[in-house]
């Protein structure tokens, strides 16, 4: 019985996970364009002058 409850946990954890960034993104987005977040085209981190 404790492997399933083991294995329930683990399943919950990419879902989870997904949500709390998610909510965390959406509170406190980053402000630019980075190679880190986001799309990183070529166009898309170009600075507009």
């Amino acid at each position: 019985m404790g492997f399933w409850i083991f294995m329930l946990l683990m399943d919950l954890l990419i879902p989870l996970t997904m949500v709390v960034f998610g909510k965390m993104f959406m509170t406190k987005s980053p402000k630019n364009i980075n190679a880190v977040f986001g799309y990183r085209t070529t166009m898309s981190t170009k600075e507009l002058i």
